[in-house]
C-alpha cells in the first residue's frame, strides 16, 4: 500500500513539474506584447545594493 502511495505521489510531482516545464516554455514564445517585461534579478541586484549603501 505505501508503494503505491510512493509511486501516486511520485506521478503527481512529475506530472506537475512536466506542466510547469511545458508553460514556461509557451510563455517565452508566445509572449504578451502588452506586458512589461520584468527584470526580477536587476530590480533584486538594486534592492541589495541599496540597502548596503544605507549601512
Amino acid at each position: 500500500m505505501s508503494l503505491l502511495l510512493i509511486a501516486a505521489l511520485l506521478y503527481l510531482g512529475l506530472a506537475l513539474g512536466f506542466i510547469l516545464v511545458v508553460d514556461n516554455l509557451v510563455g517565452l514564445v508566445f509572449r504578451d506584447p502588452r506586458a512589461p517585461v520584468q527584470l526580477v534579478s536587476v530590480y533584486i541586484a538594486f534592492a541589495a545594493s541599496q540597502k548596503l549603501y544605507r549601512k
